[in-house]
């Protein structure tokens, strides 16, 4: 039993090195480097700035049909006041039509200048608008080299990534599995770290000053000891190393 504890131990810290080593693949994967990023950003805000362009267009369009039906009644109103100039009796009948048909034909031309702005607006967007995309080609061509760069480095991670979960799951197989079930336990509540080196006396992650009858087990190697803060498995680097060496002798 002292000699499985023994194993157990060397195998569970060679099991946390390919953790962290798979950690460390995917923490790349999922972390672009700073050209990719940068592409991403520009890439994001030149989208925002064609669709704020495509918004105004739609505003505009918006607003084209509140003018033609503003403009369309300012003509009825017009075209009311005109036949009514033929009716009146007066001057001051006459003044008053002549005056509202003065309001109408200022307010219809407003509104046709207002439409032909507008109208001369649209086409300047959608001229902006398809030059932008005109030239996207252009830009991905020369962003083509970086983006397959990062896309054949994804697939180197993935492909680590699985190779060493295999390699993870051939050293599990050698741990007993009362000692596996608690080491994948505590490499899931620990943030993925189950395992830490005593240094000077004291657990290394959590900093606790071991009692000396537990640096003696520890030390011993034929048990697999947990910190009594962190409940982390411990071990001390130069022992393990020696149960390495005498695990090899013995062979």
């Amino acid at each position: 039993m002292v000699s499985n504890a023994r194993n157990d131990l060397v195998n569970l810290i060679r099991l946390q090195t390919v953790y962290d080593s798979i950690a460390k693949l995917i923490a790349e994967r999922s972390s672009p480097p700073a050209e990719i990023r940068e592409l991403q950003e520009a890439n994001l805000i030149r989208l925002e700035e064609l669709e704020e362009l495509e918004r105004q267009m739609e505003a505009h369009k918006e607003e084209i049909k509140e003018v033609r039906q503003k403009e369309a009644e300012w003509e009825l109103e017009l075209e009311h006041f005109q036949k009514q100039k033929s009716t009146v009796t007066n001057e001051r009948e006459f003044t008053a039509v002549i005056s509202e048909i003065d309001y109408a034909t200022r307010a219809i031309d407003e509104s046709s200048a207002r439409r032909q702005e507008l109208e001369e607006s649209i086409v300047q967007l959608q001229q902006e608008v398809t030059e932008r995309r005109e030239s996207r080609p252009e830009e991905e061509s020369a962003q083509g080299d970086v983006v397959t760069s990062w896309a054949k480095r994804k697939d180197e991670l993935v492909k680590g990534v699985h190779e060493l979960a295999v390699q993870a799951k051939e050293i599990e197989a050698e741990v007993q599995p009362k000692h596996r079930a608690r080491f994948l336990r505590l490499l899931e509540s620990k943030q993925g770290t189950a395992i830490s080196e005593v240094i000077d006396g004291s657990c290394s992650l959590c900093h606790l000053a071991l009692r000396p009858h537990l640096q003696q087990r520890v030390r011993r190697c034929e048990e697999i000891i947990d910190c009594e803060f962190c409940h982390r498995i411990l071990y001390i680097e130069g022992n393990v190393t020696q149960v390495e060496d005498v695990g090899a002798d013995g062979g």
